[in-house]
This record gives structure tokens, sequence and C-alpha cells, in this order.
């Protein structure tokens, strides 16, 4: 069974400032951090023009079930990458993320589109994780573990964008 993650966040920065803030490795540092990732090793950080690629391996704490912490420990080290696109007054992203020690894992796309009182950001996730009597388990507590970290993220988005 493939779990499914659908937000919608509002900001008040338009889509200049949002894809100047995206192309900014030190706002992918900053966040990372804020939601509690160590070793942070990057693999992929290049804007070119209209398109963005951002690739790198990190460290989560793993709020799972202690069956699921047998296989994955206690933290778990996720690679994440996402390709990022300006077309006019759109940015859009498709999204792959993968827990090492888990088949599976996360895909699906992000867009940012301009409003009267700033940008929408909206958000698909799948996550369809293949483990033998661990697979629901461990997708339920990802579903949860992700919607706490869009929550902290907005929070993080709102922040940094007041500063910048």
């Amino acid at each position: 069974m493939t779990k499914h993650i659908d937000t919608v966040d509002q900001y008040a920065a338009g889509i200049d400032q949002m894809w100047e803030m995206l192309q900014d490795q030190g706002y992918w540092d900053a966040k990372y951090a804020a939601l509690g990732a160590t070793n942070l090793e990057w693999l992929e950080f290049n804007p070119t023009g209209d398109t963005l690629k951002v690739s790198s391996v990190r460290h989560v704490v793993a709020n799972l079930p202690s069956a699921a912490k047998k296989v994955i420990g206690e933290t778990a080290e996720v690679t994440q990458t996402e390709e990022w696109t300006r077309a006019g007054d759109e940015l859009t992203a498709k999204i792959a993320i993968a827990t090492k020690g888990a088949p599976g894992g996360f895909t699906g796309s992000s867009k940012i589109s301009p409003t009267d009182t700033g940008s929408s950001w909206s958000t698909e996730l799948d996550i369809k994780i293949s483990i033998p009597l661990l697979g629901k388990k461990l997708e339920s507590a990802a579903y949860d573990e992700t919607g706490d970290n869009f929550i902290k993220e907005k929070e993080f988005n709102d922040k940094w964008i007041s500063e910048h």
C-alpha cells in the first residue's frame, strides 16, 4: 500500500523571492539543520539559469516503531534529490527521497505558483516502502513524520523569507 501526502502552504514572498531562496545553498543548509538533520553531505547543488538540481545525503532521527529501528537504526540515512525548473511565474520540482536500508521511498512533485498576496507552494508525495510485515508500519510512521516536518518547514520558510 502507498501513502499519499498532499500539502499546500501560502507565502508572503513572490516567485522571484522564492526562486532566490531555493537557489541559496545557505537556505538548504539552515533548513535541514532546523529540521534536525546531521551529517549533511551535498552530492550536487547546481543552480543554472532556470534550473536547479539539489541532491544531498543526511542523517535524521528515525521516529519508528521498535521493530523497524532494528532494520533502519536509531538514525536514518536519507538521500534526497530535487530538480527545480522555472517557467515564467511558476516553479516546479520532481522529488525523490530514499532511506538507506529501506527499499522504496518517496516520489513526488512540488509547484510554487503566484497568488495575489505572494505565492502558493503545493507538494504531492507518495510513500512506498517494500519490507514484508513492516512496510505498512514504516509508511505510516514516515507519513506522520513527514506531516510534522512540513509544519516545521513552513515555519522555517516564513522566518527565512522575513529575514532575507
